[in-house]
């Protein structure tokens, strides 16, 4: 189906079918004609057709995303579905390469889909990730989504770990609990040097210390396990604990009921993440802090898409998203020890 038959089945002129199509009909067409158009092209079935609409734009319509393993990490794939809708949404669709945490690949997969022609790029990491080095293509628009760079040069959309932190603090101070363990996670991430800020900064504003009330650890399930056996044991245990992730919350979950602790009632416990199909599976249904993970996909792909259009207001620099509180069942008010 083409033009040319439109045209003929509406008695019009092949460049006013062509004018009403590509929405430069106003002034040109007549009303009337341009409805006759419309419900011809409807009836006919018309799809305009995509290569030659993309050579006029001189586009591709494709995004590209470099990933370090949102792909395979079980809490990040919402990340690619808030970019996709949104770029779907504007007709484009994104090219996906998942580097596997291999630094080294990123430079080759820019590169790859540099050679793809694809209209913008968006660095994206599955964990919040400061990037020291960056060889962006020169004239390619680049955004980038939880990773940001020192200084701040690229637009770049983070979580607010410091806040989402605080607030899991906060969430345990206002119950009642007064003796209160953080454990963190990797010391060198990003991630956790806000988090450990957020924290201080309401034990502070409570009153308490934070000298012991600080536990290294990584993100992972079995090393806030081992860490939460070690508070808990102490003659002045911890009545409420925030773990580094969801899955850290897990360990210390296992911990306490080890111990013949029940959570919540002698221990209140707070993951970080909202992790799809673990954090509300957890019995009594974990309460926690989620990371903005769509949020942050689907407005790299509206930035992106802005600046690929020549429509982007100017530097955005790194902007911070909430990482609001999802209040389930694992915090109560401290039991009398």
């Amino acid at each position: 189906m083409t033009s040319a038959d439109i045209a003929k089945a509406s008695g019009v002129s092949r460049s006013a079918v062509s004018l009403v199509l590509n929405g430069r009909a106003a002034g040109m067409v007549d009303a009337e004609k341009q409805e006759r158009i419309r419900a011809v092209a409807r009836e006919l079935g018309y799809v305009p057709n995509a290569s030659a609409v993309n050579l006029r734009r001189q586009r591709t319509a494709t995004i590209g995303l470099v990933t370090d393993a949102i792909a395979s990490a079980p809490f990040a794939g919402p990340l690619l579905s808030g970019a996709s809708d949104v770029a779907l949404e504007a007709g484009y669709m994104i090219l996906t390469i998942d580097t596997w945490q291999h630094p080294a690949y990123v430079d080759g997969a820019m590169a790859t889909l540099r050679a793809r022609d694809v209209d913008g790029l968006i660095c994206a990491d599955a964990g919040l990730r400061r990037v020291d080095r960056l060889d962006v293509p020169p004239g390619l628009p680049l955004v980038m989504a939880n990773a940001f760079l020192p200084d701040h040069s690229l637009p770049a959309f983070i979580p607010d770990d410091e806040g989402g932190e605080r607030s899991a603090a906060e969430l345990v101070l206002e119950a009642g609990h007064r003796r209160i363990a953080f454990i963190t996670g990797n010391a060198d991430s990003p991630a956790t040097t806000a988090r450990i800020q957020g924290f201080t900064a309401a034990m502070k504003a409570a009153g308490l210390p934070v000298t012991d009330a600080i536990v290294p650890a990584r993100y992972s399930l079995g090393s806030n396990h081992a860490a939460a056996l070690e508070l808990l044991q102490r003659p002045d245990r911890p009545t409420a604990i925030l773990a580094a992730n969801d899955r850290g919350a897990i360990g210390v979950i296992l911990a306490a009921t080890s111990l013949g602790l029940s959570v919540p009632r002698d221990l209140s416990v707070i993951g970080y993440d909202d992790e799809q199909f673990l954090a509300a599976e957890v019995p009594p249904g974990l309460t926690t802090i989620a990371l903005p993970h769509r949020e942050m996909g689907q407005l790299a792909a509206t930035e992106l898409l802005a600046r690929i259009a020549g429509e982007a207001p100017g530097e955005v620099g790194t902007r911070r998203l909430p990482c609001l509180p999802v209040v389930r069942e694992t915090v109560a008010p401290p039991a009398r020890l």
